[in-house]
């Protein structure tokens, strides 16, 4: 759950480069030559920032809408002692995103950034059986919670292809490294509903969330990773390389 704001950033980033020139003016496109291409993009973003909550850039153009963010399923797996799937999540406060130490190589396709989130509220479904320290815990049910101060490091490695004639992106390998500060859960229905043993199993996980949270990142970065570079790949294949960073 951490590295939406992984997610948010490249997507938002793609969304502005694929789209053709009938650009609407809050839109800036950076140009590849720009002798301070890093801080062109990281600006083109902030500047967009109060209008992604909607979605609705424009009069005539929109993109999804960032509040509140939907996610399908993320699931976890870290053999017998930690499984977990996570859907139908629905994710409050990614428009809040802060974006730096920004560095892009255009000849090589690279996309290297780090991203802020002060606080993100979400809420879903969860399926889960894990052993933190000596008590197992399971339960299928209702969640929701939130996350503090969560940061993502993130690479984009992308390649070209050419394709009817012209020459394309595509991403080749998305690597996305992540920490959060703090986080509080409430998953419903823990122990199969007994409501002493969920609130037990909930204080416990709230007590522990650090060596939670642990647990969680690695398969939470696998998973997320893959998802947002296969929707990158859809977004790339609409626009050639050209388009998306003209060169005057």
């Amino acid at each position: 759950m951490k590295s939406f704001a992984a997610i948010l950033l490249i997507g938002v980033i793609l969304r502005i480069d694929t789209i053709d020139a009938k650009l609407p003016p809050s839109i800036h496109v950076c140009k590849r030559n720009d002798p301070d291409l890093n801080k062109c993009i990281v600006e083109s973003v902030n500047a967009l920032r109060p209008l992604l909550a909607t979605g609705k850039i424009s009069d005539d153009f929109s993109i999804p809408p960032l509040e509140p963010l939907a996610l399908s399923t993320v699931n976890m797996d870290r053999g017998s002692e930690f499984k977990a799937t996570f859907r139908e999540l629905l994710v409050s406060g990614p428009s809040k995103f802060q974006v730096d130490n920004l560095k892009v190589n255009i000849d090589k396709l690279t996309f290297d950034f780090n991203i802020y989130l002060p606080k993100l509220s979400f809420r879903g479904k969860y399926d889960l059986k894990i052993r933190l320290l000596l008590l197992n815990i399971a339960g299928v049910g209702d969640l929701k919670g939130v996350l503090e101060n969560s940061r993502a490091r993130v690479k984009l490695y992308c390649e070209r292809y050419d394709r009817d004639g012209q020459q394309y992106m595509r991403v080749k390998r998305l690597a996305v490294k992540i920490q959060i500060e703090k986080g509080q859960f409430d998953m419903k229905d823990l122990f199969n509903g007994d409501p002493v043993l969920s609130q037990v199993g909930n204080q416990f996980i709230n007590d522990n969330s650090r060596l939670f949270l642990d647990e969680l990142t690695p398969g939470l970065e696998r998973s997320l990773s893959e998802t947002f570079k296969n929707t990158a790949n859809e977004i790339l294949q609409l626009a050639t390389l050209d388009d998306m960073f003209p060169a005057a």
